[in-house]
């Protein structure tokens, strides 16, 4: 169970962070469309996490079903605790004989105004799983191809990783029979991309694993040597023929690449046992650190296939997210995020731009083309510290040290060529 409620966290997560990339570039609503006076009671709370704990697959054997009932109180109870772990924001779950009626309501921690993005969706019973009837962002209709094209690439992502086998949907009552496989994660991502950009993503995968594996020590890995050596590779490939697309070739490079720096298997659904052929993967670091690594790479993937906009807003959101109890606001990684995010835009951009990325991979990347310096980036700021020196992302103080490290970026050496 514990894999089911994973899968279905991160797809709505990442539905809301692209939708929210969305509504960043149109408007917000000023109230949200689930009022926010209905909180859990301690008792729900506790009710949800021994839910969670007691429903995990333990002991279930590789294909073996199963089907959790829920009713719906519970449905709401589970969805707004998931929703809490995430942020601010609640979600209501009407069932009925025709279907489901799902409102969901989320704040953004950034935004001083308090504003929210409200998200409405109209399900009706399929033969297996439900159909979305219709779907509204902030109060306006989302285009209907839009919507089929997002809702098919998701059923054909769950088909493909033997997941979730039926829905059935009922008057206060929702039934979920799903197959338990150990290998689901890594089938449903390899589903959500087309079958074109999943096999360069997986040809690129095979080049960093051939790399890491002839380049044993030391242990912990270069970022600028793997982009140099993925992006060579996208440079071979784009060459083949005039039809080739360097953008594309470096866009499954970077996909490759942020799934290896964070310790992602893209999975082959052609080969018949994943198990097989488990990446061992390698430490990658940018200035001496991991986390500077994946910051910036996963920015430069989201960045490659979201957007800027989706970027700047997931590497945002987790920094006010980690002001207010985790690590801390730190500008390292937000310069970290706005190096991946200007790179990635750089080499799936124009042709040429995405030539001259590759053409420097040849010559071989270095730190310093990649990342600004960072020793005076103040870092590990809790919430009350990053009011008292920055009073909010739209503070003046604020905006400056944000074009400081712009500044930076601009000066690196792969964009002043770029600027030429």
């Amino acid at each position: 169970m514990s894999l089911l409620i994973k899968v279905m966290s991160w797809l709505l997560t990442l539905t809301l962070l692209g939708l929210a990339a969305l509504v960043v570039l149109v408007f917000l609503d000023s109230r949200p469309l689930v009022p926010e006076d209905r909180t859990l009671s301690t008792a729900e709370q506790a009710w949800a996490r021994e839910w969670l704990v007691a429903a995990k697959p333990q002991g279930l054997r590789d294909g073996e079903r199963i089907t959790l009932t829920l009713s719906e109180r519970e449905a709401n109870i589970i969805g707004n605790y998931l929703i809490d772990k995430v942020g601010q924001g609640r979600v209501d779950v009407r069932l009925t004989a025709e279907g489901a009626q799902v409102a969901a309501s989320l704040g953004l921690p950034w935004d001083p105004e308090q504003r929210f993005m409200n998200l409405d969706l109209s399900l009706a019973g399929g033969e297996r799983l439900p159909r979305i009837e219709q779907a509204r962002l902030a109060g306006l209709p989302l285009p209907e191809n839009l919507v089929q094209t997002i809702a098919e690439r998701l059923v054909n992502a769950l088909d493909q990783a033997h997941l979730l086998h039926h829905v059935d949907l009922q008057p206060d009552l929702a039934l979920l029979t799903y197959e338990w496989h150990r290998d689901a994660l890594a089938n449903l991502g390899s589903g959500l991309v087309s079958a074109d950009e999943r096999d360069r993503i997986l040809t690129y995968q095979n080049v960093l694993v051939r790399y890491a594996a002839a380049h044993p020590k030391p242990p912990t890995i270069v970022l600028a040597d793997l982009l140099s050596v993925v992006l060579s590779a996208a440079q071979d490939a784009s060459q083949g023929t005039s039809q080739s697309d360097p953008a594309a070739e470096s866009r499954a490079a970077i996909l490759a690449l942020a799934a290896y720096t964070n310790q992602q298997h893209i999975r082959d659904p052609g080969q018949p046992d994943a198990r097989s052929a488990r990446t061992r993967f390698r430490p990658v670091a940018l200035l001496g650190r991991r986390d500077l690594a994946q910051h910036f790479m996963t920015s430069a993937a989201l960045a490659a296939q979201g957007g800027t906009a989706l970027s700047d807003l997931v590497g945002l959101y987790k920094e006010i997210a980690d002001s207010r109890g985790g690590s801390g606001f730190s500008f390292a990684d937000l310069a970290a995020d706005r190096a991946g995010t200007r790179f990635a835009n750089l080499a799936t951009g124009k042709r040429q731009d995405a030539q001259a990325v590759q053409a420097a991979a040849r010559e071989g990347f270095t730190t310093d083309d990649l990342m600004p310096a960072i020793d005076r980036l103040p870092e590990g700021m809790n919430a009350a510290a990053f009011a008292a020196a920055f009073q909010d992302t739209k503070s003046p103080a604020y905006r400056s040290a944000v074009a400081a490290i712009e500044r930076d970026i601009d000066a690196l050496r792969l964009f002043q060529k770029a600027t030429r």
